[in-house]
Formats: C-alpha cells, sequence, structure tokens
C-alpha cells in the first residue's frame, strides 16, 4: 500500500490548515463541526415515515437514558418531512399530515429538551425523498432552514436532477448553498453529500463501481475546497452500510459479482476515497449514520451481530466519523440485546476518543491479506491494524480489526503509533 494510503498525514494536514489561511474568505465561516457529531436520525430506522410524535418520542428518550448527556444532542429529520411542491410564494411545506404543529413548534420543544435539530434537502431538484430539492431556491431554502424551521444541522442529498455528479458545477453549487446559509445569521451545521463518478478504468476497491456515480468528493477537490463548503462530506461507495456483507452471497461471490457488499465494503471505500488525514476541526470526514442497535433487520439486510455493532461503532469512533444513532431509542431496551448494545454505544471512553479535540485521522497502519492495489481486493483482506494519535501527549488509541471469519492474529507495537 502506497503513502496515500498509509503513513504520518500530519504534514499534509498542516500544509491544508495553511491553505485554508492563504485563501482569505472561506465561504462556511460558522464556527460549526469542530468535533464530530453525536445525534440520532430517522432515515435509517423510519426512511420517509418520519413523524413530529416520532421525533419527540426519540427526543424525549435521548435524554431520559441520558444519552443526550453523553453528547448525543442532534436529532435529526431525514427524508420524508417535506411536500413534494411548495406553497404559492415559492417556500418549503412540511407535511401538515405528519408534523400538525408545524416545524418551528417542533424545533422549540427539541431545543427546549436541550437539544438541536436537523433537517434535509437536496443540492438539486428532486431528492432521496419527498422534498422538491432546493435547487433555484438557495437562499429562499436557506432562510426557511434558519428561520421558520429553525433548524442547527442540515443534511444536504444529491439525489435530484439539474447538477452533473462529479462535474465542473458541482463545487459550485455547494459553495452557494453554504454562502446562502451561512447569510442567514443562523449557525446551521452544513452536512454534504457530495459525489463523483468512478473512473470506467478503475482498479482495486473501485473496479466493482467502475462507471458508477458514488458518494465522495470528486478526488480533485483539494481539502481547502471540502473545508470551504462543508463542515461534513459523506464517503461512501453505495448506502449499504447496514450489513456487514451482503445477506444473499458471501463476501466472495457478492465482491466478484459487484453487488454492493455493506459494511466492509464501506470500510473500503474510506481507505481508498476517505483522505482521513484532510479532516480536523471544521471538516469532517463522513462515513455515514451507525448501524448498530438494530434489531428489526434493515433496509437491505438483517441486523448486524453484536460483535459487527461493536466493530462498527470502535471503527467509526477512531476514523473519526460522526456517531449517529438510527435505532428505535424508546423501544432498545426491550430487545435481548439492548442493554449491551446501549452500553456499547454509552461507552463514555469511546465516545471521549471520537470528541478528541485534534481530530486527527486515523491511519492504516497494517493490514494482511489481498493487496488494496489488487484488482478487486476487498474479500481478500484479513486483519487491519487502525491507529491515532490523540490530544494528549503520547495518547493514542487504535481498532484491531478481523474481517474474516476465522481466528487471526494481530499484533500493534508502539513504534507504529508513534
Amino acid at each position: 500500500i502506497n503513502a496515500e494510503y498509509m503513513g504520518d498525514k500530519m504534514a499534509a494536514r498542516r500544509a491544508i490548515a495553511l491553505a485554508v489561511l492563504l485563501a482569505g474568505v472561506v465561504s462556511l465561516d460558522n464556527g460549526l463541526g469542530l468535533v464530530p457529531t453525536l445525534g440520532w436520525s430517522s432515515w435509517n430506522r423510519y426512511y420517509t415515515s418520519v413523524t413530529e410524535d416520532l421525533i419527540k418520542r426519540q427526543a424525549q428518550t435521548l435524554v431520559a437514558t441520558n444519552l443526550s448527556r453523553l453528547g448525543y444532542k442532534s436529532i435529526h429529520i431525514d427524508a420524508g418531512w417535506l411536500l413534494p411542491h411548495r406553497d404559492s410564494q415559492g417556500n418549503l411545506q412540511v407535511d401538515p399530515a405528519k408534523f400538525p404543529s408545524g416545524i418551528g413548534a417542533l424545533a422549540d420543544y427539541v431545543h427546549a429538551l436541550g437539544l438541536q435539530l436537523g433537517g434535509y434537502t437536496d443540492l438539486a431538484k428532486g431528492s432521496c425523498g419527498t422534498g422538491p430539492g432546493s435547487l433555484g431556491f438557495y437562499d429562499q431554502d436557506a432562510l426557511w432552514f434558519a428561520h421558520v424551521a429553525k433548524l442547527d444541522y442540515l443534511k444536504v442529498d444529491f439525489c435530484g436532477s439539474g447538477i452533473t455528479p462529479g462535474g465542473d458545477d458541482e463545487l459550485q453549487h455547494w459553495g452557494m448553498l453554504a454562502q446562502a446559509l451561512n447569510r442567514t445569521g443562523r449557525p446551521i451545521f452544513y452536512s454534504v453529500c457530495t459525489k463523483t463518478v468512478v473512473a470506467a478504468n478503475a482498479t482495486g476497491p473501485d473496479s466493482p463501481y467502475h462507471g458508477q456515480v458514488i458518494y465522495a468528493p470528486p478526488p480533485s477537490w483539494t481539502g481547502p475546497q471540502k473545508y470551504n463548503v462543508s463542515n461534513s462530506w459523506l464517503v461512501e461507495y453505495v448506502n449499504t452500510v447496514d450489513e456487514y456483507y451482503s445477506s444473499t452471497m458471501g463476501p466472495r461471490a457478492c465482491q466478484a459479482a459487484g453487488a454492493p457488499c455493506g459494511l466492509i465494503t464501506n470500510i473500503d471505500s474510506i481507505v481508498t476515497r476517505g483522505k482521513l488525514w484532510e479532516g480536523g476541526p471544521g471538516g469532517i470526514v463522513d462515513a455515514d449514520m451507525l448501524e448498530v442497535c438494530q434489531f428489526n433487520g434493515t433496509m437491505n439486510g438483517p441486523s448486524l451481530t453484536m460483535p459487527e455493532s461493536r466493530m462498527h461503532f470502535y471503527l467509526w469512533a477512531l476514523f473519526p466519523s460522526p456517531l449517529i444513532l438510527s435505532f428505535d431509542v424508546t423501544t432498545i431496551m426491550q430487545h435481548d440485546g439492548g442493554p449491551e448494545c446501549l452500553a456499547l454505544v454509552s461507552n463514555p471512553e469511546v465516545i471521549a476518543i471520537n470528541q478528541d479535540p485534534l481530530v486527527e485521522g486515523a491511519r492504516l497502519l497494517r493490514y494482511s491479506g489481498t493487496s488494496y492495489h489488487d484488482s478487486n481486493p476487498t474479500p481478500g483482506i484479513r486483519v487491519m491494524v487502525w491507529g491515532r494519535r490523540l490530544a494528549t501527549h503520547n495518547t493514542y488509541a487504535a481498532v484491531l480489526l478481523n474481517r474474516g471469519d476465522e481466528p487471526e492474529e494481530a499484533i500493534l507495537s508502539w513504534a507504529e503509533l508513534g
């Protein structure tokens, strides 16, 4: 594996920070995203079936279970909250059947609990949910998000039409919406789902996705450009983090067929496209929402097992990615594995690693099995050793990951971490 994937990235991060300073004017300057977001999202469990009552109950339970005291304070309404058409003045409209009290009243309720409220739109025309998308309405929608919905967090997807993924105008549009949010005067965390097209001659983990559109910033974008237009940017091949491997075939057959292969595949997208060393305070690399504790199955297959959930949570904490829960918090203790899973996401030491103020990206120190430069290597990679430096002098965190089904030996030396 070459230096792009491994090694000390501090020099690169210093260069990025210097470049941001030299740039003079940063289009997104809201003081947010200094550490990864901790919170809850409606999408992975409820998809577009989100309601006012649902959000209130989840918010209440975040407080009652003390998850909010641990930092899980941002509650996100994903796709499904908006009507597909605007009003006569061109304003967005929340579905009144789902949110009978209105979005402003719900925001007041969430804020009174000491929590923050997040919402969803699309950069283009249309969306992955019910909303119309914000293309052509950036300034108007930004004012609506800030002063009607009273949002603290905005997830902006890229499912609609009118903008070419990976095209020259994609970066410009992300910047236009960022500036519109800035002009509202309300600090709103800006979470972007950029897209790019995988090259037709792609090799390595990219090869099953050659010619396809994936969730990741175009490789030509620099670190400062990502900081300029977002507080966090999504990196994944496909939205199948909700299963460990394909539910219909084993890992080798799944990857050989070019099929989406879940959590393991998304780990590989972080290795090859995440550029974790470019992340830092104000610009977080987002590996997508957590799928731990989903006891009733998921969109793409069965729930993760408890060992898989532990691996998922520990590695996302180390990256460091936002830790966004998506299970039903209100019923978690009714399941056999509920207490253990709630204890997992409540682990203060793991949360502290994720929230470490240095926000230095984890490094893939070593791995065994297939080479990342081989064609279609994902099924053959076995043990991964990840490490990350923390803010306290001579303090490090590490994850030793066995990706396979058989026991493996993994050794980590202090010299590797330093």
